[in-house]
Parts: C-alpha cells; structure tokens; sequence
C-alpha cells in the first residue's frame, strides 16, 4: 500500500482509538493523579523543607496542603500552605498521545515496547510539573512569610523547569511521542540492516 493509500486508514484509526483512549482516560485519570501527585508532592516537599500534612483529590484536582513548624518568640507554632494542582493540567493530551501512537502503526510497525518507554516518559514528565510546580510555590509562599530566602539562581531554575515542562514538553505530547516512535523505528531497521550485511559478509 502506497503512503497516500494509507492516509485516510491511519486517520480513521487515530479517531477511533482517541475516542477509545479518551473513554479510558475519564476513569484512569483520577486515579493516576493521585498517584503522581503524592509522588510529587512528596519530593517538593522534601526539597522545600516543608511536612506534607494531606492531599485531598477529587477527580480532577488535587488540594495539597504542606506544614512548617516556625519558633515565633519561644513558642512553637505550625504554618501551613495550600496549593492546588489540576490533573488536566499536565495530563490533557495523553489520549491523544496514545492515540496518534496507533495512527501511526498504519504507516510502520512499531514495537509494543516503545509504547512502554512512552508511558515512562509521560509519567516523568507529569511527576516533573508537579515537583517543580509545588517546589516553586512553595519557596514563594516560605518567602512571603518571612520563612525562607531562596537564592535567586533556584528560583530562575524552578521557574524555567516548571515553564518549560509546562509550556514546551506537556503541550507538544503527541508530537514528541511520534517523533520518539519514528526514531526508534528508524533506528531498529538501521540495526537490523546492519545484522543482516554482517551475516552476508561473513558467508
């Protein structure tokens, strides 16, 4: 079948499977946000100094509350912080992502474990946005309240991590899922021609 044979088959496959992929996603995803923001609201809070008191999460967003134990004229008081993170946020184009993952099988073959490896990263990057989101609020709120002074260098990281995961690599998904797959396709019959002219050579 020629490339533009297989165009309208690869259109109809991504629209099936987006609509499949985005049923899917409607019951994962409360569960899934909690998971990663536990995650990652564990690892800010660790980094910012601050005692994860609870996460309330209803099925899109997750209230996140952080405490700070503070000595204010010898007595011993507790600060707290709340930050809300919105699981669509960071986890909107997911279905898409996975489902231009299966429009592209009607153009090359792609292994199964590539959509493994796909997964990982989505899951790094979502567990990124929320470390760095939290992280970064949290400094400012310490800051406000007279608690904590981040240097300007951490602040400039943590804003450039947080902007650029959320801005760059979040928006643009389902692009880099199906240049990642393109690659990696790429590269597997690159190896596989090269297995094969080893083993003529030898004969």
């Amino acid at each position: 079948m020629s490339m533009r044979n297989r165009i309208l088959p690869a259109c109809l496959v991504f629209a099936s499977a987006y609509f499949l992929f985005l049923l899917m996603w409607i019951q994962i995803k409360p569960y899934y946000g909690s998971f990663l923001t536990y995650l990652g609201a564990h690892l800010a809070g660790a980094t910012a100094g601050l005692e994860l008191d609870k996460i309330n999460h209803d099925r899109d967003v997750a209230r996140i509350t952080y405490a700070r134990t503070v000595m204010s004229k010898g007595n011993v008081g507790e600060v707290l912080l709340d930050l809300r993170v919105s699981v669509s946020n960071y986890s909107f184009n997911v279905p898409l992502s996975f489902a231009m993952a299966a429009g592209l099988f009607v153009f090359f073959k792609w292994r199964w474990r590539y959509i493994i490896e796909i997964s990982v990263f989505l899951i790094l990057v979502h567990i990124l946005y929320i470390y760095s989101y939290c992280t970064l609020n949290g400094f400012k709120e310490l800051s406000k309240a007279g608690l904590e002074d981040p240097s300007a260098a951490v602040q400039f990281l943590l804003q450039f991590i947080w902007a650029f995961t959320d801005n760059m690599v979040i928006r643009f998904e389902p692009f880099l899922v199906a240049a990642y797959l393109w690659l990696r396709n790429r590269a597997s019959h690159d190896e596989t021609g090269n297995a094969f002219n080893d083993r003529k050579g030898k004969r």
